[in-house]
């Protein structure tokens, strides 16, 4: 019976977390890139390369350096697909790589690329926040980068959609914190008229619950948009925000 009831708790005792994902929930993403690798499961891959890609967007200022952090993040994402071919999170994070070499480029191919992978997983995941995010990132950030009439004639981009998008993300209210900071990040880039939505988003971002390294780094962004903004300095929160967009504060 003591075998018996010692099998039995075994069997109900939690997996220990892999290293990559403790690093990467205690916000030590370079040594969670490291663990993932090693590890060299679809799951590890993917959390390598979502913490390559935070370093590369957030944490780091040389553009030469950004663009090989991005590509070594999307050979790991290429790595996970290989693995379980239609990975849809391994998807998502590689057309979210693909955009923001789009925009360390300029490339338009590269930015039509990104949204092809979002459109795939949405049409197998149509609510999924975080994809529904990245769909309204793609269009708010092609019209807010090249103006209204070149993201349409070029992308295909538009501002409406954007709006729509980011507003299907967060009534599912999954994706916090990241996806209303990003919203209010897209907001505050397309118009000073929009500060009071994106400071409520902002707000929303700062009291979700923060899950992980990556959600503590929104939520810092958060408060530190939300800084100006509750001053009345608009064109503050503008310029905090744009420096703390994905690449925004490369030299």
């Amino acid at each position: 019976m003591i075998r018996v009831a010692l099998i039995a708790m075994l069997l109900a005792a939690p997996a220990a977390a892999a290293p990559s994902d403790e690093a990467f929930a205690s916000g030590r993403f370079a040594e969670a890139a490291s663990a993932g690798r090693a590890e060299g499961s679809v799951a590890g891959l993917i959390t390598a390369g979502r913490a390559t890609s935070t370093v590369a967007a957030w944490q780091t200022r040389d553009k030469a350096r950004a663009r090989a952090l991005l590509e070594q993040a999307g050979a790991d994402f290429a790595a996970a697909l290989r693995l379980q071919p239609g990975n849809s999170d391994a998807l998502l994070q590689q057309g979210i790589v693909v955009g923001y070499l789009a925009k360390l480029d300029r490339s338009p191919g590269q930015a039509k690329a990104a949204r092809r992978a979002f459109e795939a997983v949405l049409a197998k995941r149509p609510t999924d926040a975080l994809a529904l995010g990245a769909m309204g990132g793609w269009h708010g950030e092609s019209v807010a980068t090249l103006g209204k009439f070149m993201a349409g004639t070029v992308l295909g981009a538009k501002e409406k959609e954007a709006i729509r998008f980011y507003d299907k993300a967060v009534a599912t209210g999954a994706g916090d914190p990241a996806v209303p900071v990003f919203y209010a990040q897209t907001l505050l880039a397309l118009s000073a008229d929009n500060a009071g939505k994106a400071r409520a988003l902002l707000t929303r971002a700062v009291k979700a619950g923060s899950g992980d390294g990556f959600d503590r780094l929104m939520q810092a962004h958060a408060r530190a948009i939300l800084v100006p903004l509750e001053k009345g300095d608009v064109g503050g929160a503008r310029t905090t925000a744009a420096r703390l967009s994905p690449l925004g504060n490369l030299n």
